[in-house]
């Protein structure tokens, strides 16, 4: 039976993903990951993680001398540079190139958002759209035209849990495009939340948890369909 514990999922989706799950539990696993939306939505999770963290690993290229140490301790012949056996060597290269850039447009394109707000200031203009996706659990804040702030503070933005209390979301964006993935505090928050809020807070967020004041923004989340 496909277990439906996140608690128990999560673990089994990183070890999946960095490739120590082995043997039948990964089989097993990958059984569950084809019938099961939570399992695929943690592994897509924590493929994101991953390849946030590759792309800001360094390559190294190892001198030529270490090369030619190792095939000498291994006695193995030294490669002989046929045109064939380039022209291979060159397609594998482009073959790894390519299932890079598929990976890293598949982690910048996050797809369709499962909820939309867009926060406006009192002149209409949006100052912030928010798009949530939550089978992905990711949150986009995209910062448009925003009011004046006071100094050393920060806006903040809040889900509104029907009967619960706010949770944050984060300092907004002053500028750009931020993006970032949603704790499962968060991901409970919003899938019962119809509003997000925004409050204006010392510089970094609020020190308690919870809003220190009335909120200047208060917008619909929308489901899209």
């Amino acid at each position: 039976m496909t277990p439906r514990d996140k608690r128990l999922v999560d673990p089994l989706a990183a070890e999946y993903v960095l490739g120590t799950l082995r043997g039948p539990a990964r089989r097993r696993f990958e059984r569950w990951r084809a019938s099961s939306a939570l399992v695929a939505q943690r592994c897509e999770f924590w493929e994101e993680q991953l390849i946030s963290l590759a792309r800001e690993v360094r390559p190294i290229q190892p001198p030529p001398h270490l090369w030619q140490g190792i095939r000498q301790r291994l006695n193995l012949p030294q490669p002989r540079w046929r045109p064939a056996y380039a022209l291979a060597i060159a397609a594998s290269v482009l073959i790894v190139i390519g299932l890079s850039l598929v990976l890293y447009w598949r982690s910048i394109q996050p797809g369709p958002p499962s909820e939309l707000a867009t926060i406006a200031a009192p002149s209409g203009a949006a100052a912030w759209q928010v798009e949530v996706y939550s089978q992905r659990g990711q949150m986009i804040v995209r910062a448009g035209q925003l009011p004046a702030r006071p100094a050393n503070r920060d806006f903040e933005l809040w889900a509104l849990p029907q009967g619960g209390k706010p949770v944050s979301l984060g300092v907004l964006p002053v500028t750009g495009t931020v993006q970032h993935g949603l704790t499962g505090t968060q991901q409970e928050a919003l899938a019962h939340a119809t509003q997000i809020a925004v409050t204006v807070e010392p510089s970094g967020g609020s020190p308690t948890g919870q809003p220190s004041g009335t909120p200047v923004f208060i917008a619909p989340l929308r489901a899209i369909s």
